[in-house]
């Protein structure tokens, strides 16, 4: 007999295969239901409503997040920690793109998901500023500063650019349309807003290893 962590956990599963493939807005729960081939009352005695179950797959987010960027941490070398760390997190947003792809609506409708995006929000601008700042321990005298004011900025427009970069792909083609490649190609555009502050070794080293275009 199956359990009742079992269908949870297929109705996650589900919620989350027809989310990224037409698009949070698109699916209710009735969609869901009908692709598992079970009633809508089975489905509705594990959650109430779609948001519900959107605020059931956040703690994998989440996780996904913190293991990372701590993988990335781990490397020894800034570009390493850069290129780990932008292709992971990458990554992530790819894995859950009708998450990252709708997520102003998705926290509109949830208030108590909003409280808990918001505090990863900040943890991962805490790491992007450390490890910015960790960039400009290295940098020669005369390179543009990084000292903790700009370090921040720096962590702030990372963040705006890894989080919209699937709107702007989404201007142009459908989500099921959008490949992992193109979202990888985020990372460029975040190397470019650090590119000023590098010098001229490890601008080669990441040129070499990021998907530029």
């Amino acid at each position: 007999m199956t359990s009742k962590s079992s269908n949870k956990g297929k109705i996650i599963q589900a919620a989350k295969e027809l989310f990224n493939l037409h698009g949070a807005a698109n699916v209710g729960t009735n969609k869901i239901a009908a692709h598992l081939g079970i009633s809508p009352g089975n489905l509705y005695y594990h959650f109430k409503n779609k948001e519900e179950i959107i605020r059931s797959i956040f703690p994998e987010i989440n996780q996904a997040t913190t293991q990372a960027l701590a993988a990335a941490d781990e490397q020894e070398t800034f570009e390493d920690i850069l290129i780990n760390g932008l292709q992971n997190w990458m990554t992530v947003v790819w894995d859950y793109r009708f998450f990252y792809g709708n997520l102003v609506q998705i926290l509109r409708n949830d208030p108590l998901l909003q409280e808990q995006y918001l505090l990863r929000r900040e943890a991962t601008l805490a790491f992007l500023k450390h490890t910015i700042l960790t960039a400009g321990s290295k940098l020669p005298a005369n390179d543009p500063p990084l000292d903790e004011s700009t370090a921040e900025y720096l962590a702030t427009n990372i963040w705006i650019i890894a989080l919209n970069w699937i709107r702007y792909l989404q201007i142009g083609k459908s989500d099921k349309d959008i490949t992992k490649n193109e979202i990888e190609q985020g990372a460029q555009q975040i190397y470019m807003v650090l590119s000023p502050y590098l010098d001229a070794e490890t601008k080669q080293r990441i040129t070499g290893k990021l998907p530029l275009r």
